[in-house]
């Protein structure tokens, strides 16, 4: 029983990645029909809006001290962080999967650029006027929710939908979903992880 339960539990992860990620409908509030653990889904975009804010009060804080001519990264550890924020907002799933990552980058791609390009939390490799705006849930099942969002980065706007996975009664970040390219990052992850395990068994 119990495994037919997580199966059931990872085909709602995968419908809502594949199918809400891709939506532009309505806001589908389905706890009242689910009841799952009695939360509505005007929590889960209280704890989006809630893991932005802070995230973003750390980015905006080092930006007003870089255009006084201050050293931002010494000054707010902006990059040293990012390990807090992953600890403290992203699911165990998405940690593990970043542990391997930061670890095969460690042993294969050192003084390279490695798996990442840009740092997700602000979709690119600079800042300034960091914001989110338009939060909504477009799908819940369970201990799943689909967000939608728009990313605010200096005069650009990027609509982001998140996979949020409720964890000891908190609501986490699972995945991080460009809806403009459809890429989603743990895939992506997932991707790289197995391609350079099978290029390091042939060296």
């Amino acid at each position: 029983m119990k495994t037919i339960n997580n199966l059931i539990l990872l085909a709602a992860a995968a419908f809502l990645v594949l199918g809400a990620c891709s939506s532009r409908g309505a806001v589908v509030k389905s706890d009242s029909e689910g009841g799952h653990d009695g939360l509505d889904t005007a929590a889960v975009v209280e704890r989006v809006q809630e893991i932005y804010g802070a995230v973003f009060k750390v980015y905006n804080e080092a930006d007003s001290l870089r255009n006084l001519d201050i050293d931002s990264m010494m000054a707010n550890d902006v990059y040293e962080r990012r390990a807090d924020f992953e600890a403290n907002y992203c699911s165990s799933e998405w940690n593990k999967l970043m542990k391997k990552v930061n670890e095969i980058d460690s042993l294969y791609h050192q003084n390279e650029m490695g798996f990442w390009d840009f740092d997700y939390w602000i979709m690119g490799q600079d800042w300034h006027n960091l914001s989110v705006s338009d939060v909504k849930v477009v799908e819940r099942i369970g201990p799943w929710a689909t967000v939608e969002l728009k990313l605010h980065n200096f005069d650009n706007v990027t609509p982001l939908c998140l996979t949020m996975k409720l964890e000891d009664g908190t609501w986490r970040i699972d995945d991080f979903v460009d809806l403009e390219t459809g890429v989603g990052l743990k895939e992506d992850m997932k991707e790289y992880i197995a391609n350079e395990t099978a290029e390091a068994k042939k060296k």
